[in-house]
């Protein structure tokens, strides 16, 4: 069996972290003939674990773990990071000030983790050397796993090395809100650049970004998606009696719908029967300005729920138990290459998909090839269109002719994602 590292910051898995992707990569991985040796810190700052996720880590997983230091206080600060209050109530405060973000943005460059970039690559030198790999690959964010990954690059220069993005490094709209200054966005981009230019293979979560990564100098860039684990589905889940619209994960001023809310409003005052039978779920990292932009509206805040902190498989569980489920991308241009990782655990739930995002891209296309849901573009999703959506919705719940019929989408279960990564590895390394 051939063996490959992977350097990824959280493991085990954080609430909510894409590390998802390389804990199911990593699970099936060894079904295809490779090894997962994974490499990642011992003492990661963060926050929540998911319990329910640790039953998914492969036994057959390597796993070595190497102190890190970073800058707790200080990056608790200017990352936003939550306090135990708004974890119990399901929010967080986003509402960082100008100079936190201006430090993070411009003295940790890529990021806070990059103190660990030099001690990871002297003892993985030592490690390697005594035990070899076929091939190393990086995840990030955070991208300072990429930086590590470079160095060992220099040293090892016939092991294949892939990066792995699952999100943009200097094109993501985030960064905007780190105030970096004109020197420091050099350095980003002669970071990127450096890494895209070294890695013999630049993987990514889309079409869009794969494209966008090879224009930015990365050598062969390639798109696997996220996807599903089929044994998250197993078993039968009772829907809830209401019409239940939900959304868990992210929900800031990037992804905010905000015509929707106003919608709702209107059809509770219009529409006894939806007033009567009509619930608004949601959980996740939820910027409270937007809970109050809901709480404007009284009648709709008397039917919203909030959730407090679940676990992967609870929040499975809630999109089963759903009538209609929000896809909210963000409104902005990379945007357009963003696919959450829900999108695929929406279509194994066989629900309809009310999505919002760019007026193109790969949530669309695969919203528009699969025919589970109903797409608008931010700009054009009018308060009339969306009530117009949700009655239809509404009366074909009435009518038990909402919930999809099976489709195939086994193309994004998680073990054929994997066999695609596996062939992809066999390919580098022959």
């Amino acid at each position: 069996m051939k063996r490959v590292l992977i350097i990824v910051y959280y493991w085990p898995p954080s609430a909510g972290s894409g590390v998802q992707r390389w804990l199911n990569f990593s699970k099936y991985l060894t079904k295809f003939d490779w090894q997962p040796v994974v490499y990642t810190p011992e003492n990661p700052d963060f926050e929540l674990q998911d319990e329910s996720l640790l039953a998914s880590i492969n036994p057959e997983v390597e796993v070595i773990k190497q102190p890190i230091w970073e800058p707790y206080q200080l990056h608790k600060l200017i990352s936003g990071k939550q306090s135990e209050s708004s974890k119990t109530a399901g929010v967080v405060d986003t509402n960082k000030s100008y100079w936190s973000n201006w430090i993070r943005g411009n003295v940790f460059v890529p990021d806070p983790k990059v103190f660990w970039r030099k001690p990871s690559v002297k003892f993985l030198k030592s490690y390697l050397q005594e035990n070899p790999v076929e091939a190393i690959i990086s995840s990030g964010t955070p991208h300072s796993m990429h930086l590590i990954a470079l160095d060992l690059k220099q040293s090892f220069p016939t092991v294949p090395w892939i990066t792995d993005f699952r999100d943009p490094w200097t094109e993501l709209d985030m960064l905007e809100s780190y105030h970096i200054l004109p020197l420091r966005m050099k350095r980003y981009r002669k970071l990127e650049k450096k890494v895209l230019q070294a890695a013999d293979l630049s993987l990514t979560t889309s079409k869009v970004w794969a494209d966008d990564f090879k224009r930015l100098g990365a050598r062969k860039t390639m798109a696997i998606t996220n996807g599903y684990d089929e044994e998250d589905f197993k078993g039968e889940v009772k829907p809830y009696d209401e019409f239940v619209v939900s959304h868990f994960g992210l929900l800031n001023h990037l992804r905010n719908p905000e015509q929707l809310w106003q919608a709702l409003s209107e059809l509770i005052e219009e529409n006894q029967a939806f007033s009567e039978q009509f619930r608004l779920h949601l959980g996740g990292t939820l910027d409270p300005r937007i809970l109050d932009q809901i709480k404007r509206y009284p009648n709709l805040a008397e039917k919203l729920k909030v959730f407090p902190y679940l676990s992967h498989r609870e929040v499975v569980a809630e999109y089963r138990k759903s009538s209609l489920l929000l896809l909210l991308l963000f409104n902005s241009k990379s945007g357009r290459g963003n696919i959450p990782g829900k999108l695929f655990e929406y279509l194994a739930s066989k629900k309809t998909i009310l999505a919002f995002g760019s007026s193109k891209g790969d949530a669309a296309e695969i919203v528009a090839k699969t025919k589970n849901g109903i797409y608008f573009n931010y700009g054009e999703a009018t308060v009339s269109k969306l009530k117009r959506t949700l009655l239809d919705c509404f009366e074909k719940w009435q009518s038990g002719q909402l919930d999809q019929p099976a489709i195939d989408v086994s193309q994004y279960s998680r073990r054929k994602l994997t066999q695609k990564l596996s062939e992809t590895l066999n390919q580098l390394t022959a």
